[in-house]
């Protein structure tokens, strides 16, 4: 099968792209503490806080406190951003 010039670089380009995005996810999340790192897991997940308190034996308001910090850490705007940078980073599956 022949492929058009346009049409073959195509997957090579979205590939390259998604290599780039998984890098720099995982570069961003090299800052971050053991701890911080499996609440952006859960948050990936799209856990609540109060889930995620549940789930590694927190208080709630620690879990908000975690957050707040990973967003400034990660340059977040919001926490939908920090679970989508999760998932690039390959932090949870997709």
């Amino acid at each position: 099968m022949v492929l058009s010039p346009a049409a073959a670089r195509r997957p090579v380009a979205t590939s390259t792209d998604q290599q780039a995005t998984r890098q720099r996810a995982r570069e961003l999340t090299r800052s971050l503490t053991e701890r911080e790192l499996e609440v952006l897991g859960c948050l990936g997940e799209g856990l609540s806080n109060a889930q995620i308190a549940e789930c590694l034996y927190l208080s709630e308001a620690t879990v908000k406190g975690y957050v707040s910090r990973m967003l400034d850490k990660l340059g977040c705007a919001n926490r939908t951003q920090a679970g989508l940078l999760a998932h690039d980073a390959g932090i949870v599956g997709s």
